[in-house]
């Protein structure tokens, strides 16, 4: 009887592993808006389950080189869902790169998708006079900078602003303000 039960039990774990499918996962995390390298994406089995719809692993390749649309996070299933089917900066928009150093980034736990503020500061030694002025922009991507002290934060802009903004940036006089995550 327990050889039969045991059998048994073997057999349910033989069918359990015939339906299992390799299917695409995240080998690190990917931020959203960057663009999927080879090193970024693995394979694992699972048993599919109707509620999930991953990409199967043969088609790792036909990834390489599309953005994604949400972060993924290591180890996670990646679907269809979460790749862009829109390029960067779309028609309009400039991607202007910023620099944080630590005391700027400290605390804002910026993500991808973020909205901001970019706020003039008066040059060091000179008193704010009113509202200072302030540009809007949405992060595209958030990542250490070479240095690792700070932070280079991709903002996606208007065309228009883009020059100007990045020309007040340059002078390094400014701050980012988080706004508000509810939507």
């Amino acid at each position: 009887m327990v050889a039969l039960a045991s059998a048994g039990g073997l057999g349910w774990m033989f069918s359990q592993a015939d339906d299992a499918v390799e299917v695409i996962v995240a080998a690190q995390d990917v931020g959203r808006g960057q663009v999927i390298e080879a090193g970024d994406l693995t394979s694992a089995r699972i048993t599919l389950d109707p509620a999930l719809s991953p990409i199967p692993a043969s088609r790792s390749t036909e990834l390489v080189g599309q953005r994604v649309s949400i972060p993924l996070t290591a180890g996670g299933l990646v679907t269809e869902a979460m790749l862009a089917p829109e390029v960067l900066p779309p028609d309009g928009m400039s991607l202007v790169p910023v620099t944080l150093p630590a005391e700027r980034a400290d605390g804002l736990d910026l993500q991808p998708g973020d909205r901001v503020k970019i706020v003039l500061t008066p040059p060091p030694g000179q008193e704010a006079e009113g509202n200072p002025p302030f540009s809007t922009a949405e992060v595209a991507t958030v990542s250490p900078s070479a240095d690792t002290v700070s932070t280079v934060v991709t903002l996606l802009v208007p065309e228009a602003d883009g020059p100007v903004l990045a020309a007040r940036l340059a002078a390094a006089n400014f701050y980012l303000v988080l706004d508000s995550r509810e939507r």
